[in-house]
């Protein structure tokens, strides 16, 4: 059967697009498009390695592992190695899925001439065809990750952006009931959110005061007690232009919160914030206001 690359280009990178979508949304991680995009790339590259002659299995295997590591990194980029190993095998485990059930509808709905080498898979199939049996296993695949994922309820999981000085982060956030930290002298709440993931909007003066500097009496950044299961602590916390909250349950944005940084790792590493409910205060007196 003759193998036209530009179709295999095409098709190898309209699915590898929908399987980081797909993960992304079981995963409830923010991605932007294009590094979507350019994740699906290296996956669309990656199939020409069916031009190839047939390579010993551990080699295929090991191929297949490092151009799967890299669309990842490409798509979801790296935080730290708990939330890459995550994003990895979410992604592995959808594009086993996904294939299995695009094979299935293959064969026995729209029976087409298939090539396989070297783990990467060609069809002589029309668009068309390709792009109803996608959407059909990406509903299919969402499905059942829904059944068997073990995550936070949906309406505990939001989207974040956070706005400072002419920079924004968008991160993914658990609403935790156990939060109800706030800052001492406005009474506004305080989300905890990880070093890493907030590196890009930090104040200078709460890097200094985290890397264990003297610093002096800042506006840009105001101390907090908070009390763990190890004792109690001092917490640097600054106040960000605003935030933008969206969860399936809320939606709210403000400037009236502040943001604390730490270096430990947050949730296991599957979320990079903590919420502080009383976040949607405001969202439940504004509604009030209008009943």
């Amino acid at each position: 059967m003759i193998v036209y690359a530009d179709v295999l280009l095409v098709v190898n990178l309209f699915v590898n697009y929908l399987l980081l979508l797909c993960s992304s949304t079981i995963m409830k991680k923010h991605a932007g498009r294009l590094r979507l995009l350019f994740g699906a790339s290296i996956g669309a590259i990656y199939g020409f390695v069916v031009f190839l002659p047939e390579l010993p299995g551990v080699i295929e295997f090991a191929i297949r592992i490092i151009a799967s590591a890299l669309i990842v990194l490409a798509a979801f980029g790296f935080r730290n190695i708990p939330s890459f190993l995550r994003s990895f095998c979410t992604f592995f485990a959808v594009s086993f899925s996904f294939g299995g059930i695009l094979l299935v509808l293959w064969i026995t709905v729209a029976p087409v001439g298939m090539v396989y080498n070297n783990g990467a898979v060609y069809f002589d199939i029309d668009l068309s065809v390709l792009a109803v049996s996608t959407v059909i296993s990406f509903a299919v695949v969402s499905v059942l990750a829904r059944f068997t994922a073990r995550r936070a309820p949906r309406d505990s999981v939001a989207l974040v952006k956070i706005a400072y000085k002419g920079k924004e982060v968008n991160l993914t956030a658990l609403i935790d009931t156990g939060n109800s930290l706030c800052e001492t002298f406005s009474g506004y709440p305080v989300i905890l959110g990880e070093f890493d993931s907030l590196e890009k909007i930090i104040p200078k003066a709460v890097r200094e005061f985290i890397d264990g500097e003297d610093v002096s009496s800042s506006p840009e950044m105001r101390l907090v007690m908070h009390k763990t299961v190890s004792g109690t602590g001092v917490m640097p916390v600054f106040r960000p232009d605003y935030i933008e909250v969206k969860s399936v349950s809320h939606s709210v944005k403000t400037n009236e919160v502040y943001v604390g940084v730490t270096k430990n790792n947050l949730a296991r590493g599957e979320y990079e914030l903590i919420l502080n409910p009383a976040l949607f205060d405001e969202e439940k007196r504004y509604a009030e206001a209008f009943e």
